[in-house]
């Protein structure tokens, strides 16, 4: 089997990281970096066959750390990468190998859980998945969401070597959706606005809570200084906001089907 590497992010949420680690399965390669001041329990590393700590200096943001991650796992060879943020844990462990057969069976090269936080749940902390459809592969059903969710996703090592890894010019806002808006121009997922997950991704993960109660960015006193240049940066680079009025055009179902 092609060689699996996850990589884990977190920042002053050592019992989220824990509850995150734990759930993880112990026979891939696991890199794990810390961007806070927090310590975390190191005792669960042990059980890993394959565990990577780092521990940043200073706090340098959510995109440079998960491009320590991306580096790391590309270092080890891994084919398959999943990045995972330290609020979302593994319910069941097949989840990994059911997005490589949805990838190995549709082709796309990156999908994204689209169910951490509101965002494709109508608005709705703790509701029900809305995509806005499903195709039917027959064997897997892939859903289409239309917002960038960046909790955990996956990427092929083909991805990160011809898409590039996050731009770190963005600061704790739109480094995720700048890269994802990257990747399906580069032709290895749908459309932006179209998002690929597995349809039934929530039988196999789970947020521990959802993102506006517990988030480590949300409280900065930078963080809507953050948003303004990252929207700035992203209308610089592609030409169209990436949200609201202005921002990157749709694509029809034919499309994003085709």
């Amino acid at each position: 089997m092609e060689k699996i590497g996850i990589g884990i992010v977190t920042c002053n949420r050592p019992d989220f990281f824990k509850k995150c680690l734990v759930s993880m399965p112990r026979e891939y390669t696991i890199v794990a970096v810390n961007d806070g001041t927090h310590a975390v329990d190191e005792r669960p590393f042990a059980k890993f066959k394959d565990l990577t700590y780092i521990k940043n200096d200073t706090n340098i943001g959510v995109g440079k750390s998960k491009n320590k991650l991306f580096r790391a796992l590309l270092e080890a060879n891994c084919k398959h990468i999943f990045i995972v943020e330290d609020d979302i844990i593994i319910k069941n462990p097949d989840v990994f190998k059911e997005y490589i057969r949805a990838r190995n069976l549709t082709g796309i090269q990156h999908f994204n859980f689209g169910y951490h936080g509101p965002a494709n749940k109508r608005g709705i902390s703790g509701g029900a998945p809305a995509p806005r459809y499903v195709v039917d592969y027959g064997d897997i059903k892939i859903a289409i969401n239309m917002h960038s969710v960046g909790a955990f996703c996956y990427y092929t090592d083909t991805v990160l070597k011809e898409a590039g890894l996050i731009d770190e010019v963005f600061t704790n806002a739109f480094e995720h959706v700048d890269h994802d808006y990257r990747i399906a121009q580069a032709g290895f997922c749908t459309p932006y606005w179209n998002w690929p997950d597995i349809a039934n991704s929530c039988d196999y993960i789970a947020e521990i809570q959802c993102s506006e109660h517990s988030s480590s960015i949300r409280p900065r006193d930078d963080w809507q200084s953050n948003i303004i240049h990252g929207v700035e940066l992203f209308k610089e680079k592609h030409g169209f906001l990436p949200a609201w009025s202005a921002a990157v055009p749709d694509s029809t179902e034919e499309q994003v089907k085709r």
